[in-house]
């Protein structure tokens, strides 16, 4: 039915070409007179400057452009006989079509269309002037001529598009009646008239100079706007995938931000692509970034904007969506990855390349460019710390803190200088961060296997994500040394938990979390710092906590030790049970990470 229904409009829009071409040669040989042997010269000149000019445009834009036909049409019609005119317009469409064979129906229109257009124009600017003889001083007559010439031409093509494709046809028409669609019509009509002035003064002499002089301004333009296109193009390209590139994103989002339009941002990083180019060389490595590529153009909706951002990274703009519309369309560009078939894929973590996702919105989440890229790239760096392969939406815990602990407006404040804190650690060292995400997820995982209460996860979670909150202040020479600390380094990093205590305890409802925040380093036989505590005397959260902090730190690797494996970390912690350790929680501990996994695993490929 459908494919009946295109058939029918296609035939319509054949039918009308035709239809539309005999109406005009009808009545041109019907109310014109007959042609005179200058006449002939004239039209003969006019259809051979038609022919010629057919291929010579001035681009305006990729898809605007000013055709020099309409131009010899509107100059000729004002100055020569509206007949002769007339009949070199049929004749150059008739001529034009044979040309064009596949799709001659549609230059038949355009150039009967134009003839008309000009006919109508000309009848307007008689009747306004109240002479057919044209006069450049006659203002409103020009201005009713152009008026004239824009609603015909208009009129014309969107019956045209109705015929071939319906309403749909016609929306499409009248939606690419942009301010360069106007300008385009005003300019065309400007240089019109001034080949009638020309040719006023002139004839066909001066209009064989007109062409020359149009020709040459046509062709230089064109190829000036060829070169300007192509370094606009080189500019916001990326040469090896032939996406856009990180300058092109950038603008997109200002222009969003801009018209306060919302969108979803998402950050793609294809995981274990560092030991691919290792393995592989750069140059599989380079293939694999444009077949990557090509699998999210493939998947490209209509006004979604997709970038390479750099190195391995996509980035990817949704106009218009929501964080669930957005979180399905990462999770529908995860699993295409994922089932795209990679060679050497077989010497990565799961025989497969796949990638990672982060998403945030604007204005939902961020109020700005800057807050929206750094939330994009902590919910990016949160999945690849967090086990890779996966679409990580952004979130705060500090928001969650807000809401579930009902802080007070005079936190507020605070509460915002914690997430500058946080920002400022996560920069000096990412270590951190990733480690404290690991850290939230492993100690919940056993409190709720030891049936803790939820008010006392709720707390348990802010405290543990809060816990190094203190190694904001210790100088980055310290916390990222690659090496043993000396005693007073390590007396200086000691010193992040009291710190850590100072900064959460101006905020009341946070008082829960301070003892997780202050005894996390604590040790069962109270060898631990600050307070050298034993046993039970440990708060039970800083206990789970302490677990799951150490379990993370020896199954990652440092520059200053050697990364454990899951089964020789679970050898230390039972080994430790008792003395670093709460002996009760190791084993509850094992269960919950042999059920989840391992978080860090390849987590010295830091951001691979």
């Amino acid at each position: 039915m459908a494919t009946g229904n295109r058939t029918l409009l296609s035939s319509m829009g054949i039918l009308y070409a035709v239809v539309l071409w005999v109406a005009v040669a009808t009545w041109d040989k019907v109310t014109q007179p007959e042609v005179t042997i200058p006449d002939w010269v004239v039209l003969y000149s006019l259809t051979g400057f038609l022919l010629l000019v057919e291929r010579f445009y001035i681009l305006v834009t990729n898809d605007e452009r000013i055709n020099l036909e309409s131009v010899y049409l509107i100059g000729f019609c004002l100055v020569y006989p509206i007949g002769v005119t007339a009949w070199a317009g049929l004749l150059y469409a008739l001529i034009s079509s044979i040309r064009y064979k596949r799709h001659w129906h549609t230059q038949l229109v355009n150039g009967t269309v134009w003839t008309l257009c000009a006919l109508v124009a000309q009848r307007t600017y008689v009747l306004l002037s109240g002479s057919s003889l044209f006069t450049p001083n006659q203002l409103l007559a020009i201005i009713g001529f152009s008026l004239t010439y824009f609603v015909v031409n208009v009129v014309l093509l969107s019956v045209y598009f109705g015929l071939r494709k319906g309403l749909a046809g016609i929306r499409l028409f009248f939606q690419s009646m942009g301010t360069r669609f106007f300008i385009v019509y005003a300019v065309t009509v400007m240089i019109g008239i001034l080949l009638a002035v020309v040719l006023q003064h002139s004839g066909l002499a001066g209009a064989l100079l007109f062409t020359g002089l149009i020709l040459l301004v046509s062709y230089t333009y064109r190829d000036y706007f060829k070169m300007a296109n192509h370094f606009k193009e080189l500019a916001i390209k990326d040469e090896l995938t032939g996406l856009h590139n990180h300058r092109y994103i950038q603008s997109c989002v200002d222009r969003l931000i801009e018209e306060k339009r919302p969108f979803a941002f998402l950050m793609m990083d294809i995981d274990h692509f560092k030991r691919y180019n290792e393995v592989w060389g750069h140059v599989r490595g380079d293939e694999a970034l444009k077949k990557v590529a090509d699998v999210l153009r493939e998947r490209r909706l209509p006004g979604e904007e997709i970038a390479r951002y750099s190195g391995e990274e996509f980035a990817i703009v949704l106009p218009d969506y929501d964080l669930p519309q957005a979180q399905l369309k990462a999770e529908l560009l995860r699993r295409a990855v994922e089932e795209t078939s990679f060679p050497g894929a077989e010497r990565l973590p799961g025989k497969r390349v796949t990638v990672s996702i982060g998403v945030a919105h604007y204005p939902q989440q961020a109020k700005d460019k800057k807050e929206l890229m750094v939330m994009v790239d902590d919910a990016l760096y949160k999945g690849k710390f967090t086990g890779r392969n996966k679409v990580s939406l952004y979130t705060s815990v500090l928001d969650e803190m807000k809401n579930d602990l009902a802080v007070q407006e005079e936190d507020e404040e605070i509460i915002r200088t914690i997430k500058v804190f946080l920002a400022i650690l996560n920069s000096k060292d990412r270590y951190t961060y990733a480690h404290t995400e690991r850290d939230v997820i492993y100690a919940t995982a056993l409190a709720r296997r030891i049936g803790l209460p939820e008010h006392q996860i709720r707390y348990l979670r802010f405290g543990a994500f809060l816990h190094d909150i203190g190694k904001v202040e210790i100088p980055i020479e310290v916390l990222t040394k690659r090496g043993p600390l000396t005693r007073e380094e390590w007396q200086i990093m000691k010193s992040h938990v009291e710190i850590g205590v100072n900064i959460a305890k101006p905020i009341r409802s946070l008082a829960p979390c301070l003892p997780i925040i202050r005894h996390h380093h604590e040790r069962f036989d109270g060898t631990g710092y600050p307070d050298g505590l034993k046993g039970y005397d440990i708060p039970l959260e800083a206990r789970i906590l302490t677990i799951a902090d150490s379990f993370d730190a020896m199954t990652t690797s440092r520059p200053y030790q050697r990364k454990r494996s899951m089964e020789e970390a679970f050898v230390e912690l039972r080994s430790c049970a008792g003395r670093q350790f709460d002996p009760e929680l190791v084993e509850p501990f094992i269960e919950v990470v042999q059920e989840i996994g391992l978080l860090s695993e390849d987590a010295e490929e830091t951001y691979a």
